[in-house]
């Protein structure tokens, strides 16, 4: 039986999903502008015409992968464990679900987020929607820190928020440049826990979680 008979019996949101990670994976290793919609056919063991029976260009495939990583729900920052950390470690965590999630393989990045909005990209509106509630999460979450003394540093919330966004964003666009060299979960990790402890200057000097008993 060929590969696309097999495919068809498949449930129709079973395929869609298929083609969605095959993007992924090749938006990963070759790029967005780079990738075809055959790479993505190949990827997925389907013709072009299986692709574009679920979505009519590689652009609308971008577009709802970022629209899937912009949800903030799946980020779990409202996790009963999440929410029960004191405040510099609950900001830790947001950062490191967020790491965790652009790690997987092909998932979005400022990278392909800067694509989307480039020459007349509709996503723009929701990507900044995106940044603008994390900055708020961040900043109400550096307040609460703040005010319990375990953030001493006394730039305003917004500020300290807007920099731990751009500081993250670079490391990701580095980690994009060369994977081996600037990972994202090795250096980044390094580099995020030394802001923590020398900007942010937290009391908890590992700035590790422990036990609050």
């Amino acid at each position: 039986m060929s590969k696309t008979l097999g495919w068809k019996k498949l449930p129709e949101d079973v395929r869609r999903e298929s083609i969605l990670m095959a993007a992924m994976r090749c938006f990963f290793s070759k790029g967005f502008e780079k990738t075809s919609v055959q790479d993505i056919a190949d990827t997925a063991g389907l013709t072009k015409g299986g692709i574009y029976f679920h979505f009519e260009s590689k652009e609308e495939i971008r577009d709802t992968l970022i629209r899937d990583f912009l949800n903030l729900d799946r980020l779990g920052f409202k996790d009963p464990e999440v929410l029960a950390l004191p405040p510099h470690l609950r900001l830790k965590e947001f950062l490191e679900r967020l790491a965790n999630r652009l790690t997987i393989e092909g998932n979005c990045s400022p990278r392909l987020f800067a694509e989307a909005t480039s020459n007349g990209g509709g996503m723009e509106k929701e990507i900044v929607s995106f940044y603008d509630s994390l900055e708020s999460i961040f900043a109400e979450t550096i307040r609460e820190g703040q005010k319990a003394g375990s953030l001493v540093n006394s730039m305003s919330p917004e500020l300290l928020a807007r920099t731990v966004l751009a500081v993250f964003d670079g490391l990701q666009i580095q980690a994009d440049i060369s994977p081996t060299k600037r990972d994202l979960q090795v250096r980044g990790r390094d580099t995020l826990n030394s802001f923590f402890k020398n900007l942010l200057l937290t009391l908890d000097p590992t700035c590790e979680i422990t036990d609050q008993s």
